[in-house]
């Protein structure tokens, strides 16, 4: 991939194009019946009032997150996917830049993001603005897509699409966030977590295979070679009946360190 490419040219056509793509696989995107999103929103309290959701496309945390007496502001840069996400969910919602967030410092008491942690980059930048508006003892929870712990087995159908395809889906950032430790210093973030699980999306029709496909980032694979991965999935879902692609993702907490308080004096 050639250097200086413009990642934000291209996310804006992206989702100007498939708003509503991601949520359509990650909601179908299972492991023990929950989906990513349940597993993310499972790391805020519910003492939480308000929180913030970065790259909320068309807002599936927002309405996972929801509760009686909690706000959840829904932050994206993609107009397309933020009609969607207001027709589907409360909000409310806000097209913003997460680098910049319209937010005073220390207003909210947790921010999250579904796979947007490798998309908003750079990511000292990311943590050094979550860290200004969250509240301290606030929490900021992200997953992002990694490699372990997929077994050999479940990267046959991976493979087969990758095969095809000719290339990778690609990222912004690192998909590992191997550089994430010595992003947080001087932030007034720490990690408190660093989990893993696998998720499986099941192909068993035409339409499955497209979807899954059209949901990848592939800036430089042609059309050619996405409807090749498509053909190959229909013919081994038509031969062996429904396959699965797996996914593994990571899920990061960081907390922001609570004001150090002095004791009273003897």
């Amino acid at each position: 991939m050639k250097k200086g490419f413009d990642w934000g040219a291209y996310l804006a056509a992206f989702h100007t194009a498939r708003p509503g793509i991601t949520e359509e696989v990650l909601s179908r995107t299972l492991s023990g019946g929950h989906t990513s999103y349940r597993w993310l929103a499972r790391a805020v309290s519910p003492r939480a009032q308000v929180v913030v959701d970065l790259a909320c496309g068309s807002g599936a945390m927002g309405r996972e997150l929801a509760l009686a007496d909690r706000t959840v502001l829904g932050v994206d840069l993609a107009e397309s996917e933020l009609r969607l996400a207001d027709a589907r969910g409360d909000g409310p919602f806000i097209c913003a830049d997460a680098l910049n967030l319209p937010l005073a410092d220390a207003s909210v008491d947790a921010v999250v993001s579904s796979m947007g942690a490798v998309v908003i980059q750079p990511a000292r930048a990311l943590f050094t603005e979550v860290g200004r508006v969250l509240k301290p003892g606030g929490i900021f929870a992200f997953t992002a897509p990694t490699v372990l712990p997929l077994h050999p087995r479940d990267l046959v159908t991976s493979l087969g699409v990758v095969g095809r395809l000719r290339s990778l889906p690609r990222f912004p950032g690192p998909t590992e966030i191997t550089g994430y430790k010595d992003a947080l210093i001087g932030t007034g973030l720490r990690k408190v977590e660093d989990a893993r699980e696998r998720y499986h999306f099941e192909v068993a029709t035409p339409q499955d295979a497209e979807v899954i496909v059209s949901a990848l980032y592939l800036p430089t694979t042609s059309a050619r070679r996405r409807a090749a991965a498509v053909e190959w999935l229909v013919d081994r879902t038509t031969k062996e009946g429904p396959v699965r692609i797996s996914l593994a993702m990571r899920r990061f907490v960081v907390l922001k360190q609570p004001v150090a308080t002095r004791g009273p004096e003897l």
